[in-house]
């Protein structure tokens, strides 16, 4: 199996069982889910969630309800530029529902270099995932290849999305993986 195959397998599963929400369909996608808000409450009560005063989050719609609760908690938020690669955007003090498209965060953030203050997590959308915590994506855009952050990496999945191991080599390693039912800490 490729990592194509991969991908194909796992958005033809939510797709057929009607287990995607919007944006559909799933492919090309980190895919928002049936039970995605249920898998965010179960993150949002993490250690890691709790304790992170910066996290850098990815603009997946699977990941909104985490990136609201971030800012109605007070913790600043880093989002990659959503035109330009490599570029990152600092949202602190804002009223999460000013941000109704996460695509316009360039009018409320302020473009900062990643290394410039401590990140301490990581939220990122997925394809599938394994119970060692092997992760795989979209195949482009965030989070890129070279992006190394010393921080937890989380990342909501449904049932349909975790294998016991991957079939192909993981594109990268994540801490915690909630789904409706369970947190997975690898």
């Amino acid at each position: 199996m490729t990592l194509g195959e991969l991908r194909e397998e796992v958005w033809n599963a939510l797709a057929r069982f009607g287990l995607a929400l919007h944006p559909t369909p799933p492919h090309g996608h980190h895919p928002n889910f049936l039970g995605a808000k249920r898998a965010a409450e179960r993150l949002l009560k993490t250690p890691e969630f709790q304790g992170a005063r910066r996290i850098l989050s990815g603009m997946d719609a699977v990941l909104k309800p985490l990136r609201d609760e971030a800012l109605r908690q007070g913790k600043e938020l880093l989002l990659p530029h959503p035109d330009r690669p490599g570029e990152f955007l600092l949202l602190k003090d804002l009223d999460p529902r000013k941000l109704r498209r996460v695509r316009e965060a360039y009018r409320f953030g302020v473009r900062v270099d990643l290394g410039a203050a401590p990140i301490d997590l990581v939220l990122i959308g997925a394809v599938a995932v394994d119970e060692e915590g092997g992760w795989v994506g979209k195949g482009y855009g965030f989070p890129q290849a070279w992006l190394q952050v010393e921080a937890p990496f989380a990342t909501l999945a449904h049932p349909v999305m975790v294998y016991p191991r991957l079939p192909v080599p993981p594109e990268r390693r994540v801490d915690l993986i909630a789904t409706p039912q369970r947190l997975i800490r690898p």
